[in-house]
Parts: C-alpha cells; structure tokens; sequence
C-alpha cells in the first residue's frame, strides 16, 4: 500500500512540473508551507496492551501505523540555499479494539509534533531544487492501551511520553510559480531514549508553499 502511495505521489509530483514551464525558483524571504501524505507511527498494539492466558501471551489484532497526516509551517528562506521552519504535524487516529468474554482490550494512537529544522537547498535549474532537513522535535504520542480481564487472563497497558527528539529529511520542490513551488519530501522524526518514547515515525508527503517576498 505504503508503495503504491508514494508511486502515485512521485507521479504528481511529475505531472505538476510540467505545467508552467517559465516558472523561477523560489524568492527568499518568510514563506508558509502545507504538506499532506501518509505517515508510519511504528507504533504496535503490544507495544500498548498485552493480554495474558496465565503466563502464555494472546495474540491481539495488529494497530495499523499507516494513516493519513498532514504538517503545517511558517518559515523565512536566507537566501538560495539557507533556511528555517517552525512546523506542526498531526497522523489521524488509528485503534483497534477486541474482545471475548474473558477479556476486552483497546490500543489507539494519535501522534503529533511540533518541530524546528534548518533547511539547507541545492539548486539544481532554476526551478528545481533539492532540500534536506535537521532539527529537533517536540513528539506527543498520544498513544494508549486498556484492558479488563476476567482471571485466569490478565493483562498490562502502556503508554508515552512527551519527547524531544531529532528529527530530519530529504526533498525535492519545484516551483510553479515564482512564489509558488511544491515538493514531495519525506521526513522521519528518530526515537533516541527509552521505553518511555515512542518509536520512530515516516512521514511521506506533497505540500505546496507560498513565499510572502
């Protein structure tokens, strides 16, 4: 699915370079920018609620990490190959929920992240050009598990904390107009601690800008 996704997004991508061919690249100055894709939580039912027959585990219903997400951003571009972003993330809800009539459990996860990055650019036309990303994000996983069990079954919940952790990507963008480039990036947001952070994120995604100038 994850394959199919990003295959269709590299051919809009393709498709919208061809639009306006006297396009210039992309002015400096504060630009705001929207992304929308998919996103991978890596975040697993287990990782959330077990579920116990005595001591031998029960088998739950995998959480589905892909789901639909979108990142908004406010930042200024120094010059052809510098600049800074502030930007929020949110991934849609994904849960299950499963049940018999010795236990009831529930996982669902619904992340979000605010983050700040520097963004170095490499010009390859006037119109064209690649990016890379680094920087820190503020992660809020917002990610539970529940359980009620009747004995000889018990179970255990589990749940995150808010994190800073690194996060950082790559790009491509293209501008439309002189004011007006889009892109296809992917940015990953790297768990770097304990049980208490949540896994690493992906964030596959088509955005478009506007530069103020």
């Amino acid at each position: 699915m994850l394959k199919r996704n990003t295959s269709a997004l590299l051919l809009l991508s393709a498709t919208l370079f061809t639009l306006t061919p006297n396009a210039k690249a992309e002015m400096p100055g504060f630009y705001a920018n929207a992304q929308l894709g998919w996103a991978n939580s890596h975040i697993n039912t287990n990782d959330l609620v077990t579920v116990n027959n005595g001591t031998s585990p029960v088998a739950l219903p995998g959480l589905n990490n892909l789901a639909l997400a979108y990142r908004l951003s406010f930042g200024y571009q120094f010059d052809r190959h510098w600049a800074m972003e502030f930007g929020y993330r949110h991934f849609n809800n994904t849960d299950i929920s499963v049940g018999t009539t010795n236990y009831i459990a529930n996982a669902s996860s619904k992340s979000s992240a605010f983050d700040l990055t520097a963004k170095s650019i490499l010009p390859v036309t006037p119109k064209l050009a690649l990016y890379a990303k680094l920087g820190l994000a503020y992660v809020r996983p917002n990610s539970q598990g529940s359980v009620q069990t009747i004995s000889p079954f018990n179970g255990t919940t589990h749940a995150y904390s808010n994190t800073l952790e690194p996060t950082f990507g790559l790009g491509i963008s293209y501008a439309l107009k002189p004011n007006v480039p889009v892109e296809f990036s992917w940015n990953r947001i790297q768990k770097m601690g304990g049980s208490n952070h949540a896994p690493s994120s992906d964030f596959y995604a088509l955005g478009v800008s506007y530069y103020f100038g």
